[in-house]
């Protein structure tokens, strides 16, 4: 049984939002650091616009999505690498969002090629957000120092709807004004022009995501005591601790405290994930690892992930001998369903997405004998994950 209390490091998707706030005004300073190789990149790409016109921003979908918006708002032509794996990745809303600001927007296997003049005012800006919020984001992220409204319509339904929210958010502490308006079909967003953000601190949140991995390890073998979270957090990962209640495992949390312990048995759940899809992977071993048949639906944006999540974490379980079954957005787990021998030598590839690797850690954690490839992808969000853990991946 692994033991750890003390501090997790800053949000990736809270660092992300932050650093592109920043860009628009230096003198803001953002209380918080990630060792994120996703926030990396995106730093770096950041710092050094002002004298390059070649960016690398690796694997993180953020990552480049914020970033593409905001190169576009600079006149030039600028090329942004990324792993070819990305760009496998829905793109195509990026490209026909910016064509409504007269960007051009040019699609290779392993770089995106934009050509700018600068954002230009042709009406209402409609943003699709069928598969993923990221590119509303992307797009209101850098709505600073227009010199023009900014009028953006949103059809439902807004998949992870909850990260678009709490974009607005840290928008809104960093002092920008707008106006949303929720009708039957759409949501419309008016930014006023020449705004800039406030100078005060941005101080950053742990990263929730994360956390989650650590806590379900500590269900099955574990004692965790998280000194500096965040009870009040707008992340939608923080619908784990209502997960956590309805599957029966006991937890305290307290303003800036979150303890857990090891649970010798907990139950199934049923839940929606629509809103925080991130937990599916790891949730998904935790119920394997509980009594009674869970169902996990509504996110069907797994799919597009890293990795097909939903594929890939069948594929998981049925490793260890456990028995699910695909639905068309997640699975349906029966637990203790695995009579497998713990000791049978095992090996999963993560397929290169960092939560299935801690999915998988979490199985190794119960006992289960697996070797996990290239452990290493962890780094693109908790690079102490093994660390804090106690796992030899």
């Amino acid at each position: 049984m692994f033991k750890f209390a003390g501090s997790l490091l800053a949000s990736k998707s809270w660092m992300n939002r932050a650093l592109v706030i920043q860009s628009f005004n230096p003198q803001i300073k953002i209380i918080g650091e990630t060792d994120s190789d996703d926030v990396k990149v995106l730093q770096k790409a950041i710092e050094s616009i002002p004298y390059a016109d070649h960016f690398y921003l690796g694997q993180g979908g953020t990552s480049l999505r914020f970033f593409a918006f905001l190169a576009s708002r600079k006149p030039g032509t600028w090329f942004i690498k990324a792993h070819a794996r990305l760009l496998e990745r829905p793109q195509k809303e990026l490209k026909e969002t910016l064509k409504q600001l007269g960007i051009e927007v040019e699609f290779q296997d392993d770089e995106i090629i934009i050509r700018s003049q600068g954002w230009k005012n042709d009406g209402t800006v409609m943003c699709d957000t069928k598969l993923s919020s990221q590119f509303a984001s992307g797009l209101i992220l850098n709505s600073w120092n227009l010199e023009f409204d900014l009028q953006v319509q949103m059809n439902k339904p807004i998949i992870s709807a909850d990260y678009l929210w709490m974009t607005l958010d840290i928008l809104k502490t960093a002092g920008l004004k707008y106006h949303l308006v929720e009708s039957e079909a759409s949501f419309h967003l008016s930014i006023p022009k020449c705004q800039k953000p406030s100078s005060s601190d941005l101080h950053s949140e742990v990263d929730v995501s994360s956390t989650f991995s650590l806590v379900a390890a500590a269900v099955v073998a574990g004692d965790v005591q998280i000194e500096n979270w965040n009870s009040s957090s707008v992340q939608p990962d923080m619908a784990f601790t209502k997960i956590l209640n309805q599957m029966g495992i006991l937890f305290q949390q307290q303003a800036n405290q979150f303890t857990i312990k090891q649970q010798s048995s907990w139950n199934a759940c049923e839940i929606n994930l629509n809103k925080s899809p991130d937990l599916f992977p790891v949730l998904s071993v935790l119920c394997a690892l509980g009594k009674g048949t869970s169902q996990l639906y509504g996110a069907e944006q797994l799919k597009l992930k890293e990795s097909d999540r939903i594929t890939k974490t069948k594929e998981l379980l049925d490793l260890a001998g456990f028995r699910s079954e695909l639905l068309v957005d997640g699975l349906a787990i029966y637990g203790l369903s695995s009579a497998q021998d713990k000791n049978q030598a095992l090996t999963f590839n993560p397929d290169h997405d960092h939560r299935m690797a801690m999915a998988a850690g979490i199985l190794k954690l119960a006992g289960y004998n697996i070797k996990i490839e290239t452990p290493e992808v962890v780094q693109k969000s908790y690079p102490q994950f093994w660390q804090h853990t106690g796992v030899n991946p």
